[in-house]
């Protein structure tokens, strides 16, 4: 029986000796902490390091995207859990496009440590593969979605879902389409449509087993695209905007803006299939 290991990123030492107040890990359980994410990084990497069950430890705020895709891709089927003292609605889904395993927030207990030692994953998309449905070619989905952040998370388990049963890499399936998605839907929704409720945001989803092509329209005012800055210079590093649509050029093939800045149209090829 291979013994279990935990590998623990301490960046809230409080939640951490909270979360396990009540209950002592065995000595079978081989368990490394880490105080920064470089050091985390590389442990993570060393050969011995295998396929931990993650638990980030996290401050209140939302973790850098560009962080957690990494931990994913490097660790595609390890669970990962976050535990952070707070997590409203918008980091919760974030975190869950981001693929992570669950998100534990306090008051903490014996199952909450027992269920991140057992890796359960509660998110999963349990549905089998349907290889009848690949060999049909090609799926087209088109519907509306209201301006609510909690319908987002729906949205990105439909595409991870039609991007597996597609043959897409894991990288793609669990991080990378679901987290683009996610910044779509949410830019829509929070600036495009202005949080109005009553204002609805119009997918259109083509899947087939060479590529996914994703458009996402809002019914707002529009923007101009090339008058966001470019977060990557350096007066702009420490600005909150414009790194959602850097994030999908960067991970997606073809990212295009049409209708004043309304609809954007996202497609990935299926690198497997070329």
């Amino acid at each position: 029986m291979n013994k279990l290991s935990l590998y623990i990123l301490d960046l809230a030492p409080a939640v951490h000796a909270e979360f396990f107040s009540d209950m002592r890990l065995p000595e079978e359980v081989d368990v490394k902490v880490y105080k920064t994410y470089p050091r985390f990084l590389g442990g993570l990497q060393a050969p011995e390091a295998g396929d931990p069950n993650i638990l980030l430890f996290l401050p209140s705020g939302r973790f850098d995207a560009s962080k957690a895709r990494q931990l994913r891709i490097l660790k595609i089927d390890s669970p990962m859990y976050i535990i952070t003292p707070e997590c409203d609605e918008k980091a919760y889904l974030s975190y869950l496009s981001m693929g992570v395993s669950g998100i534990l927030t306090p008051p903490f207990n014996k199952v909450d440590v027992q269920g991140v030692m057992n890796g359960r994953d509660q998110h999963g998309i349990l549905f089998p593969r349907n290889n009848e449905l690949i060999r049909e070619g090609q799926v087209r989905l088109d519907f509306l979605v209201p301006s609510k952040l909690s319908r987002i998370l729906g949205v990105n388990r439909l595409v991870s879902f039609l991007a597996a049963e597609f043959g897409f890499p894991p990288e793609d399936t669990r991080v990378n389409l679901p987290m683009v998605m996610d910044e779509a839907l949410s830019n829509a929704m929070e600036h495009g449509n202005g949080g109005n409720e009553n204002l609805k945001v119009h997918v259109r989803i083509y899947v087939s087993t060479s590529r996914i092509v994703m458009q996402i329209e809002d019914q707002g005012e529009g923007f101009i695209p090339e008058h966001i800055d470019d977060p990557t210079d350096r007066e702009n590093l420490y600005k909150g905007s414009g790194r959602g649509i850097f994030l999908m050029k960067e991970l997606m093939d073809k990212v295009t803006f049409s209708k004043g800045g309304r609809l954007v149209e996202i497609e990935k090829i299926n690198p497997l299939a070329t």
